[in-house]
């Protein structure tokens, strides 16, 4: 890219403080143009705005967590706007894979070149990492009200109670053949980390034209426990009542279950989901 290349900061102004400050010095130093978008929590009102910027805009750095970065695939994918993060969120899920410093972050902002990645639908709404039906999308509701320094805390508080709360529900669903099973939930992986740190989706690659397809099963509140604390490891895979297979489209019939995407609670099924391959040019850190 060249000094008349015009960047796009996208950022959350809760969360980006410090990181944009660095980000408008760098930039400043480069004589690179740019203009800064500050998330206002209107969904559609904010993809309305950025998608304005498409004609005149190169690269778009976002600032901020899963829900900033969620925000800029919706905005971008299947255009030739490049997007880059720097990961200043709650949980930063899907940043988790790299396991690279804030600094590499920025220098890959500013000077990597991007790779086409796949992305999730589930019906009109893209996803970047993972969205979900069932138990993930019920916690996720009930704490998307909560921002701020114990999001994290508070995300952990109500998973657990929703634990013991939530009944797992029976889904229909089909992806080649027709399927229904009793599930605490489904969760449709294109990244691998999920829920603040949890490896959900082990083999989830976002380039092989491949969504993972988790299915927690129905268990005593014991077991569900289990599965979740083995998660942060990757262990949970050997349980009985998990399930992981690779699919491109799935199709859930149930209706007025909740479902979430990339930790944003978005409404309730029926809904399809299907894999988007290559549909957004995102700048990697390594």
């Amino acid at each position: 890219m060249n000094h008349q290349t015009r960047y796009l900061l996208l950022y959350h102004p809760l969360q980006a403080k410090a990181q944009l400050k660095a980000i408008r010095q760098r930039l400043h130093s480069l004589s690179y143009a740019y203009v800064e978008v500050a998330t206002s929590g209107d969904f559609y009102a904010d993809l309305q705005g950025l998608q304005t910027y498409i004609p005149n805009t190169k690269r778009v750095i976002a600032l901020g967590g899963d829900g900033t970065l969620n925000l800029a695939a919706n905005a971008f994918a299947y255009s030739e706007v490049e997007v880059a993060l720097i990961p200043c969120g709650s949980g930063n899920d899907f940043a988790r894979q790299w396991r690279c410093s804030e600094q590499q972050w920025i220098e890959a902002a500013l000077t990597h070149a991007s790779s086409a990645i796949d992305l999730g639908k589930v019906n009109e709404r893209y996803f970047i990492n993972i969205a979900g039906v069932g138990y993930d999308a019920a916690v996720v509701a009930a704490s998307q009200n909560k921002r701020g320094r114990w999001a994290h805390l508070n995300y952990a508080w109500q998973g657990t109670k929703m634990l013991y709360r939530y009944a797992p529900s029976l889904l229909q669903f089909s992806t080649t053949k027709a399927q229904e099973h009793r599930l605490l939930m489904m969760c449709l992986a294109n990244g691998r980390y999920f829920g603040g740190g949890m490896c959900l989706a082990p083999k989830a690659n976002i380039c092989d034209g491949q969504l993972s397809c988790v299915q927690i099963g129905a268990a005593p509140f014991w077991r569900q426990i289990q599965a979740l604390i083995l998660s942060y490891f990757a262990a949970h895979t050997r349980l009985k009542q998990v399930n992981i297979t690779p699919v491109s489209q799935l199709d859930v019939h149930t209706a007025n279950i909740g479902i979430e995407a990339d930790g944003e609670y978005i409404g309730t099924t029926p809904a399809l989901f299907s894999v988007q391959r290559g549909a957004l040019n995102f700048v990697m850190p390594v």
